[in-house]
């Protein structure tokens, strides 16, 4: 099986759905992804577990995404919103929707592994309730992708042992659903860093994450230039922004910005820097093979530093989303008449 240029081991088997008693949920947020959706829906109703589990998808696309989805996988639960809608309120709503008592994300362009929910559910039978993994680069062809996944992703590369962490990001992580009934939903506010935002709360609260990189998806990254600079240019802008709440490097000076003028031109070098040793220590060849990807990286880093200078000098709500250590947030979300849902569910 092929997964835009990763490929996976192992066998699969269909989705089981035979048992009554939905064990997992997984949600994928989705906007205009029909370039990516039939390939992320069926690596996941191809997966090597012998659970029963659920696919929801919840869609605000303009294109033929919630088409392909009815006409090539009627078995998925898709909720179609009628305006653009952020990942953070899509997950909300998915989890709103959900059966299962684990509730496990995957972005829209991104493919699971076939042993992808099995290692998952391995993670919480173990103890944890919040159990992520590591993310594989989707597009290995484009040097622009290489970029956009060193600076996203170089935190969550697939090696080391399993281990405990601050954070996973959403496109590969998954949690009990008492933690969403206990600590609330995503915040929109703070896109695209609302999964940073909302599992640094839980390490507040002493939630453990556990990191295993047997999870494995490969993202499918931004492959244009100015795709990539605009969407490095908005995470710094919110890095900025979170960091004004967040006890984090680097906090201190956004907190005070007339110190920030101090240390802002160095910042897009130290990241830069971070990165590629990073990188390079844990394998390598993935920079050296491609020489050219140390510029598109360096001028990502740039547009990284504009963004963070807007948003230092952007002006900050008072507090991260609304969430605290107790806030239930799935009591008729949206509201039945803004929702239409289609599909069979499982």
């Amino acid at each position: 099986m092929r997964a835009c240029g990763v490929r996976w081991s192992g066998t699969v088997t269909k989705m089981n759905m035979t048992n009554d008693k939905i064990r997992c949920s997984v949600i994928i947020p989705s906007y205009n992804s029909e370039a990516t959706i039939v390939a992320c829906l069926e690596s996941v109703l191809k997966q090597g577990f012998a659970g029963a589990y659920e696919v929801i998808v919840v869609d605000s696309s303009t294109d033929r995404t919630p088409q392909l989805i009815r006409e090539q996988f009627p078995s998925v639960a898709l909720i179609s919103l009628p305006h653009r809608t952020d990942p953070g309120t899509a997950r909300n709503l998915g989890v709103a929707r959900a059966s299962g008592d684990i509730v496990a994300f995957l972005d829209s362009d991104c493919q699971a592994a076939p042993d992808w929910l099995r290692h998952i559910v391995a993670g919480h039978q173990a103890g944890y309730e919040v159990v992520g993994g590591a993310v594989e680069n989707g597009n290995p062809q484009s040097l622009v992708g290489w970029a956009g996944y060193m600076a996203e992703f170089r935190e969550f590369l697939p090696h080391g042992p399993r281990r405990q962490v601050a954070h996973i990001p959403t496109c590969n992580i998954s949690y009990r659903r008492r933690v969403f009934e206990r600590y609330g939903g995503f915040s929109s506010e703070y896109y695209p860093q609302e999964d940073l935002v909302y599992n640094l709360n839980l390490k507040r609260n002493g939630v453990p994450i556990l990191f295993d990189p047997a999870i494995r998806v490969a993202h499918t990254n931004r492959s244009q230039v100015g795709e990539y600079f605009r969407h490095q240019r908005r995470i710094g802008r919110i890095t900025a922004q979170v960091l004004k709440v967040a006890d984090l490097p680097g906090a201190f000076f956004v907190r005070r910005p007339w110190l920030a003028p101090l240390f802002i031109p160095f910042l897009p070098f130290i990241k830069f820097a971070r990165t590629c040793l990073r990188v390079l220590r844990i394998s390598p060849g993935m920079l050296l093979r491609r020489p050219l990807v140390f510029p598109l990286l360096f001028l990502g880093m740039l547009y990284w530093g504009v963004g963070f200078v807007e948003g230092v000098y952007a002006k900050q709500a008072d507090k991260v989303g609304g969430i605290t250590s107790a806030q239930p947030a799935f009591d008729k979300v949206a509201g039945e008449e803004r929702l239409s849902h289609s599909g069979t569910g499982c």
